[in-house]
């Protein structure tokens, strides 16, 4: 075994030890030669499966990377983990949705490290996947890319661009008895908006999460945008394969390029495309992988939110697709539009530091990437405190302007399942706030997210009058004045889980207060008298997640440190 180049590693000089020839014996039964073996040895984790959109063309993807790989010389190793996609929305399998992502990237920790591989790279795509590789990553600190499996295309339905979120609204009009669209129409529908592979053609937490990926630097130029079902996804994926190598030999590890300064960037980049709620649970739960939860916490999340406007016009906070996005420049343009409050320092993978990748990029549609003087919103999230939370997170371009103050009295619903049963009944009226328990981390069990409850509230015309307040998390397809991720938990008995019938409650969005306008003798007597609810299982993965979730402000991931 030569070491011409330099690049040989320990991994390399370990298998190619005499003693190591049974390691060798049972990769050459899999065609694997001598010569093969002598190269960087590279896995790609691939969440490819036959499950979802998201996944089902990452086959090809990986073909395109193994290309790349032994074009430069190395030795490609194919691996699979969970292709999830969230289609039990309000039973409880979804609250093994964010879950996955610990699950995921245990996957990949244990895998890479049997097998040894000297360098990674990721294929993933939708909400769980993509955070769940960001954490193995971290935890790994291999040379490391990704190439994300790209958003979906718009579909046409009538001569109009819809997506899945035009057809949510016609199923929760149906769960609360309002069906708009009937028969032959609701068939074109469900046929047309998902035309063909990629993740859910809108800035939800899927396509968050890959833009993300682009903007911490651990992705190629236009890897977070470019649709899935096109030839410069592929070409991205070819030459990932080939970049990876270069790093490997370069001895390049995932956290020169995982850094606080690039989570700070990343962060950045969330507000100014208004990005999803989940992906604050997924940076947090970053940076408790990185050590460093107390650079990077919700306080931090705040103050970047009011240094970054929210400019991207793009569908659901704003009106243009993710193919409009793409073409305006996709996540670079944005990078270039608030490259002012950016640490423009940082390397990123394609080889410069992001401020010599910057210099060339240029913002081709203004109405899609907005002026920072010009932005849909000043601000994109922020984070209230009383005496209901220590913490809980907003979304704010999509609540209507006059729920940004509200008081109002609470109708407490105990699980998702309860609250659906009773929103199918209508029983929410004007004003009242939804408190919706019991479904956080350990609650759940896990950070459950309740997006059909906010589904049917708006289905029933009251997201201008009522207010949802839960200590589960939010999808970024939501809209209305919903507060989620309130920490501590009901289940730990935080003052959620005092909440009574009628008890009003104040939301105040400017003061960045969340109140419950109840005597605190009250409440000590209702804190003497509470009892924590029973499991809502008693068996299987959920309950070792309850056992160990970090709680919200940290993320929601396990608690790995002894």
């Amino acid at each position: 075994m030569s070491d011409q180049d330099g690049s040989i590693t320990e991994n390399m000089k370990f298998l190619g030890l005499p003693e190591n020839a049974r390691a060798r014996a049972l990769l050459k039964s899999m065609g694997y030669s001598s010569k093969d073996l002598k190269r960087p040895r590279i896995g790609i984790a691939n969440s490819w499966g036959e499950t979802s959109p998201g996944h089902i063309h990452l086959r090809g993807l990986a073909d395109e990377v193994k290309i790349g790989i032994r074009q430069a010389g190395g030795t490609p190793f194919e691996f699979n983990s969970i292709a999830q996609c969230p289609m039990a929305v309000g039973e409880h399998g979804m609250r093994y949705d964010l879950p996955t992502r610990d699950i995921v990237a245990a996957e990949v920790e244990a895998m890479v490290s049997i097998h040894m591989f000297d360098a990674l790279v990721m294929i993933s795509a939708c909400d769980k996947n993509v955070p769940a590789h960001l954490l193995a990553c971290a935890r790994l600190n291999l040379p490391t890319v990704f190439i994300p499996g790209g958003p979906m295309l718009s579909g046409q339905y009538r001569g109009a661009s819809v997506t899945i979120g035009d057809l949510d609204q016609e199923c929760y009009l149906y769960a609360v008895g309002r069906p708009r669209v009937t028969g032959q129409k609701l068939l074109e529908l469900e046929n047309a908006v998902c035309p063909g592979p990629g993740a859910c053609a809108i800035l939800g937490t899927a396509n968050s999460m890959q833009c993300i990926v682009e903007a911490l630097g651990l992705a190629l130029p236009g890897a977070g945008t470019a649709p899935a079902a096109s030839a410069r996804r592929l070409e991205l994926a070819r030459s990932t394969g080939t970049l990876v190598v270069e790093l490997c030999r370069n001895k390049r590890k995932a956290r020169e390029f995982l850094t606080a300064a690039s989570v700070r960037n990343a962060i950045r980049t969330l507000h100014a495309i208004g990005g999803s709620t989940n992906a604050v649970a997924h940076l947090l739960a970053l940076a408790y992988e990185l050590g460093i939860e107390n650079e990077i916490d919700l306080k931090l999340m705040e103050q970047l939110s009011a240094e970054v406007p929210y400019i991207l016009d793009v569908i659901p906070g704003g009106v243009h697709t993710m193919q409009q996005f793409d073409a305006a420049g996709g996540v670079q343009a944005v990078l270039k539009r608030i490259e002012h409050v950016l640490e423009t320092g940082v390397p990123t993978v394609a080889g410069p530091a992001l401020k010599d990748s910057l210099q060339s990029v240029t913002v081709l549609n203004d109405s899609v990437i907005r002026y920072p003087e010009d932005p849909l919103a000043r601000d994109s999230l922020v984070i209230l405190h009383g005496n209901l939370a220590d913490s809980a997170v907003v979304r704010t371009p999509v609540i209507p302007p006059n729920m940004m103050q509200h008081r109002g009295p609470a109708r407490v619903f105990n699980s998702q399942e309860e609250a659906i049963a009773s929103l199918r009944k209508r029983v929410v009226q004007a004003g009242d706030v939804v408190v919706l328990r019991y479904e956080g981390p350990k609650g759940g069990p896990g950070f459950n997210e309740v997006f059909k409850v906010i589904g049917m509230m708006n289905a029933l015309g009251v997201e201008a009058s009522c207010a949802l307040v839960t200590d589960g998390r939010i999808s970024g397809f939501a809209k209305g004045p919903y507060v989620c991720q309130v920490f501590p938990e009901a289940a730990e008995g935080g003052p959620l889980a005092l909440v009574e019938d009628g008890d009003e409650i104040v939301i105040d969005i400017p003061s960045r207060r969340l109140d419950l306008a109840v005597p605190e003798a009250e409440l000590e007597r209702r804190r003497a008298a509470w009892v924590a609810p029973k499991p809502r299982g008693t068996d299987g993965f959920l309950t070792v997640y309850a056992r160990i979730a970090n709680p919200a402000p940290l993320g929601g991931g396990l608690t790995l440190r002894l």
